[in-house]
């Protein structure tokens, strides 16, 4: 007699019917997914409500008048980038901010540059976090308050930066015919481009 299969069977069966068993018709098993780590690379980029935009030319190429509010607004943009970087460095410490605000500083003066040989006026405030750009001015707050609730999200902040100079920076090239404009903005452009490669690999 093989009486304890029979007793196995009747348990199995009385545990399939009160549930505690699965079986193949039962529902799908619940998945329960890994955290992820803050240094994994799987963020993405932050969304920004305050989005200036750049001075563009309609059609054609840029005119003298155009030139000069583009050098105006890039050259308030650098300095964005800047103090921001050092508002994070201050805050996080984080290497890759120290280095990249002293690339930032002299971004800022290759567009002076630029601009004193066309003799105009330097709009930048002596005092950071300070823009005469409405825009800029609303996008610095944003991106600080971001950055200020972790190191991630400061990194974050700093690829939001970069794409934002490589966007700005194509469209304005689109259209430039200086050749001094064009050489120092594709400087800048390639400059943004290693710095995106540094936040995203803090990521």
């Amino acid at each position: 007699m093989k009486i304890s299969g029979s007793i196995a069977l009747i348990a199995v069966s009385a545990l399939t019917l009160s549930g505690c068993v699965a079986t193949s018709d039962s529902a799908a098993p619940i998945v329960i997914t890994p955290s992820v780590s803050p240094s994994a690379n799987t963020s993405v980029a932050p969304e920004i409500s305050a989005q200036p935009k750049v001075p563009t030319v309609e059609s054609g190429l840029a005119t003298p008048d155009a030139t000069q509010e583009q050098l105006v607004y890039l050259i308030e943009e650098e300095k964005l980038a800047h103090d921001v970087y050092d508002a994070m460095f201050a805050l996080w410490g984080a290497r890759v901010f120290g280095n990249i605000l002293q690339s930032e500083a002299t971004h800022q003066s290759q567009v002076l540059t630029v601009m004193q040989s066309r003799g105009i006026a330097d709009p930048r405030s002596a005092s950071p976090g300070v823009f005469v750009n409405k825009d800029l001015q609303s996008l610095y707050n944003e991106l600080v308050a971001k950055g200020s609730r972790s190191a991630v999200d400061a990194y974050e902040v700093g690829v939001a930066i970069e794409e934002l100079d490589i966007k700005d920076l194509t469209e304005m090239l689109a259209t430039a015919k200086d050749a001094d404009v064009i050489a120092m903005m594709e400087n800048l452009r390639k400059g943004s481009e290693n710095h995106l490669r540094a936040f995203n690999n803090q990521l």
